[in-house]
């Protein structure tokens, strides 16, 4: 499994995974059960090269729900929570940060 490569902040999202990988945000901390606030989310998803947020993609499995009768309309408000689409939020002075912490 290889992502591709962390884009320069503020470009468009390719799924690189990176800040999910580096710090979970508050929703999945929050709404799924048992979920770490260290180390990486437990939602990212990978499939054709790339990563995506599992709390948008299905988030009634991460939380635990019963059925998955909610996962669009939950999924869409999670997505604008998080400002999905709006490009990479991941500061490239915390990759610095990460490579010289490895």
């Amino acid at each position: 499994m290889k992502a591709p490569e962390k884009p320069p902040y503020g470009s468009p999202c390719n799924g690189c995974g990176f800040c999910c990988a580096a710090v979970p945000c508050g929703i999945a901390i929050e709404y799924i059960p048992g979920h770490p606030s260290e180390g990486p989310c437990q939602a990212m998803e990978f499939a054709d090269g790339r990563f995506f947020c599992g709390m948008i993609r299905r988030p009634g499995h991460y939380m635990g729900l019963p059925n998955d009768w909610a996962d669009d309309m939950l999924g869409g408000m999670i997505a604008e929570a998080l400002g999905a689409g709006r490009g990479c939020d991941a500061d490239d002075g915390v990759l610095d940060i990460v490579e010289m912490a490895s």
